[in-house]
């Protein structure tokens, strides 16, 4: 199961925070809040890693801030 740990306002921010994650060995997946916009740019992302690494991932955010 994927679990949302950030809202992202437009698909280049989403990938900075897909990117972040996975070079701290997290996987993540991007997924439109509209559900259908995949690949819009300008629409709102929900930022998914899986609930066993959602720990990791928090850390990760705690510590870009």
């Amino acid at each position: 199961m994927w679990v949302e740990i950030r809202k992202a306002k437009s698909l280049v921010v989403a990938e900075a925070w897909r990117e972040l994650f996975e070079n701290q060995g997290v996987p993540c997946k991007l997924w439109p809040i509209d559900g259908k916009s995949h690949g819009v740019p300008f629409t709102t992302f929900q930022v998914l890693v899986p609930n066993d690494r959602v720990e990791v991932a928090r850390m990760v955010v705690d510590h870009t801030f």
